[in-house]
């Protein structure tokens, strides 16, 4: 998988580095405009390891695959999270979101990346940061994918207008089930309009059950930002 992604880094203004992978689509066409999916790694990969850290990217290794990238052209995005972050959303836990916001804003320079189409998904960790990127940038996502996470309720109600379809298994002991139900019924209770899949006999492993749920693909690429 890793052969497949090219290897960059972006800089920002004041100088913080983020190493990243991106795959293009397959047969890139640089006239046409595709979607991108962000795809944020879970924990408990070595932060130093940009290898290892891509097994825990798992919509963007189910995406690449040969059959997917046909029948869902889009660009692919996994950034890399340094020792000690995460991608927001879990309190008092150090965070680099607003650099990764930067980076996917400065592909638009770089790529056709179509604007009302960029999505984000990701497990455990990366669940909080899908839930955590959509309240603070519901601008620049069209869709999200949070499994198994959680977020801060009191920020759910600027995420309304993003499409979301959030998982979490019911004895999860590793994120309470409670994390994606707050969020799901904040949202909700702000006018919002969620989705949600519980799983009342899994744990905290539910992405071999979430990755062939009937729809979700299909649901998730049709999405587009102001719909």
């Amino acid at each position: 998988m890793a052969q497949l992604f090219e290897l960059r880094n972006f800089v920002n203004s004041k100088g913080e580095v983020l190493p990243y992978r991106i795959l293009k689509p397959l047969d890139y066409d640089p006239t046409k405009k595709y979607p991108l999916v962000v795809s944020l790694p879970y924990g408990g990969q070595p932060g130093t390891d940009w290898i290892r850290q891509i097994e825990g990217s798992v919509a963007a290794e189910l995406l690449s695959t040969d059959d997917n990238r046909k029948k869902y052209p889009a660009f692919i995005f996994i950034p890399h999270c340094p020792p000690g972050s995460g991608w927001g959303g879990i309190p008092y836990y150090p965070s680099i979101d607003s650099l990764v916001f930067d980076a996917i804003s400065s592909l638009n320079t770089q790529f056709n990346i179509d604007s009302e189409r960029r999505y984000v998904t990701g497990l455990s960790r990366g669940g909080y940061g899908a839930w955590n990127f959509i309240c603070k940038r519901p601008d620049l996502f069209a869709a999200a994918i949070p499994v198994c996470g959680g977020g801060d309720t009191a920020l759910a109600s600027r995420a309304i207008s993003v499409a979301v379809w959030a998982f979490h298994g019911k004895n999860d002991k590793n994120v309470p089930v409670s994390g994606s139900r707050d969020m799901i019924n904040a949202m909700k209770n702000a006018g919002g309009h969620p989705r949600y899949t519980e799983f009342p006999d899994e744990g905290h492993n539910i992405w071999y059950k979430t990755s062939i749920t009937p729809g979700l693909w299909d649901w998730l690429f049709s999405q587009r930002a102001n719909d």
